[in-house]
């Protein structure tokens, strides 16, 4: 359990455990970015003392619990403020919200919460992902962001992303001398669990769409046999 774990800092043990209990259906409206032409929506900026006189978000519309209990952040700007996620990396998304790649920025943002599932042993997270969200008929948006981020693809780019990210850390760490290899054994056992679950990622992956695959063809011998 994440919880009161004495060696995890309290925001990141909070992004954590939010990342660990998302309904995986709302991981893609986490990851969308708001683009509020007044102010950020409440639950990006944390105005608490703002939120505490509104029934509603005015910008967002979303309920505001009268229990005294604060407003759960976005899980992006959670983990972001956790330093789960770079600053570098969230800088750069920032920069092209204004832009026309708005779909793009949305990808890369549910690419790094993927990462952060990854490197933090929630590797099953984005297996789920795959069977409870992408292969859900019923899963579906008419925002075409969110529609997209539904597709399977995505996974599967990410897979490949990462993975060759991964590839080009081991390089450099094989182009060094022997001593200066064995300092970077951490990094290699770090390396080494983050292929093996990409490896699971990309298993759920082919035996999803071998079954889908399976039920097609039953379907159609089925269909021709009956005419």
């Amino acid at each position: 359990m994440l919880r009161n774990h004495p060696y995890l800092p309290e925001d990141l043990q909070e992004a954590l455990e939010h990342l660990a209990s998302i309904d995986l259906i709302d991981l893609c409206n986490e990851a969308k970015v708001e683009r509020c032409r007044a102010t950020r929506d409440l639950r990006s900026c944390g105005r608490y003392s703002v939120a505490s006189g509104c029934d509603v978000c005015p910008i967002c519309r979303i309920p505001i619990p009268k229990n005294g209990k604060k407003l759960r952040r976005r899980l992006y700007d959670q983990c972001s403020e956790a330093r789960l996620i770079s600053k570098k990396c969230d800088k750069r998304f920032q920069e092209k919200e204004d832009g026309e790649e708005h779909i793009s920025v949305d990808v890369q943002r549910l690419y790094s919460l993927f990462d952060v599932a990854l490197e933090n042993n929630l590797v099953s997270l984005i297996c789920h992902y795959v069977t409870d969200v992408c292969l859900d008929e019923s899963a579906v948006s008419s925002d075409p962001v969110i529609a997209f981020l539904l597709d399977e693809v995505v996974v599967k780019d990410w897979c490949k992303r990462t993975f060759q990210n991964i590839i080009v850390e081991l390089q450099g760490i094989y182009n060094l001398e022997t001593e200066q290899m064995k300092s970077m054994l951490s990094a290699l056992l770090k390396f080494s669990a983050q292929l093996a679950g990409i490896s699971n990622v990309l298993d759920v992956l082919d035996s999803s769409f071998k079954g889908l695959f399976q039920l097609s063809f039953k379907t159609c011998t089925s269909f021709k046999r009956a005419y």
